[in-house]
C-alpha cells in the first residue's frame, strides 16, 4: 500500500489481489466531501487495472487543484527551487512486506 499527503490530507493506495495474478489498486479518500447536496462521505474507488488506476489518478488530482493553482501551473515550469510552493507537489510513503 502507499500513503500520499496531497493537498492537505491523506489518501491511501491499497492493492488488491483478484486472483489469476491480476490486481486491483483502490483509492481511498478519508476527507469528507459532499454527497447528495448535505451528507459528508469519503471515497473509496476501485480501478480493475493499472492502466484504471493511473487515469484515476490523474482525474482526481487534477480536480483537487484550484483555479488559481491551475494557473501557477499553467504560467510555470516546473522549478526545483520552488517545490515547497509549487501545487503539483505531494508527498508519498509505500510501505510492504519484506
Amino acid at each position: 500500500g502507499a500513503a500520499l499527503f496531497f493537498r492537505e490530507h491523506v489518501v491511501s493506495i491499497v492493492k488488491v489481489p483478484l486472483g489469476g495474478g491480476k490486481w486491483a489498486f483502490d483509492l481511498i479518500d478519508s476527507l469528507p466531501s459532499l454527497s447528495n447536496g448535505s451528507d459528508m462521505q469519503a471515497t473509496r474507488t476501485r480501478c480493475r487495472d493499472l492502466s484504471a488506476f493511473e487515469s484515476y489518478v490523474r482525474y482526481y488530482a487534477s480536480n483537487k487543484l484550484s483555479e488559481s493553482s491551475c494557473a501557477y501551473i499553467d504560467k510555470n515550469e516546473w522549478n526545483d527551487m520552488m517545490a515547497d510552493f509549487d501545487p503539483r507537489v505531494f508527498q508519498g510513503f509505500v510501505w510492504g512486506d519484506c
